[in-house]
C-alpha cells in the first residue's frame, strides 16, 4: 500500500474496509493517493473542489478521518496545530522543515529496525514506529545562507 498502490484497486480497497465507496471518498482517496506532500485537509480541499461541487471543508475532514479509521491512510505527527496525511501505509519516516513546514518521506531500514526500549516491559504496548527529524531542508537552508550574507 501507499503511494506505490493504484487508485485502480480503489473500489477493492474500500470492500475489503467494509467501508463504502462514495464519490466524495474515491475522489479524496485519489487525491491524496496522488500526492507525496503530505497534505492537509484545507489542501485536499482547495485540490478537490472543482470536482465535486458544494463539498464542504467538514465533509473533507470526515471523509479523512474515516480513511484513517480503515486504516487506508494515516494522520501523520507534525511540529505544527495542523494534522497532515498521508497514504503510504508502509512503513517509514518522516524530515520536516522547521521553516517552510515540508514534510519529506525518509526510507530507513536502520530506523526500521529499532527495538522497543526496556523501559517500557509491558506497560505500553508499542504497535508502530516513526521517527520524526526535525530541522531545515535545503531550501530554507540556502534562503537563510543568501539572508545571512546580505
Amino acid at each position: 500500500m501507499g503511494s506505490e498502490r493504484h487508485v485502480d484497486s480503489c473500489e477493492e480497497l474500500f470492500r475489503a474496509c467494509g467501508m463504502p465507496l462514495t464519490i466524495q471518498r474515491r475522489i479524496i482517496f485519489e487525491e491524496l493517493s496522488q500526492r507525496s506532500d503530505h497534505p492537509t485537509a484545507d489542501q485536499i480541499f482547495q485540490s478537490v473542489q472543482d470536482r465535486l461541487p458544494g463539498l464542504s471543508r467538514t465533509t473533507v475532514y470526515r471523509v479523512l478521518e474515516a480513511l484513517v479509521e480503515a486504516g487506508l491512510i494515516q494522520r501523520i505527527c507534525h511540529p505544527g496545530a495542523t494534522a497532515r496525511y498521508d497514504a503510504n501505509m508502509n512503513r517509514h519516516h518522516h524530515v520536516v522543515c522547521l521553516k517552510c513546514q515540508r514534510v519529506i518521506d525518509l526510507h530507513s531500514s536502520e530506523l526500521d529496525a529499532l527495538a522497543v526500549p526496556k523501559g517500557l516491559d509491558g506497560s505500553f504496548r508499542v504497535l508502530d514506529v516513526s521517527v520524526h527529524f526535525r530541522g531545515l531542508c535545503a531550501e530554507c537552508q540556502e534562503k537563510q545562507d543568501t539572508a545571512n550574507l546580505a
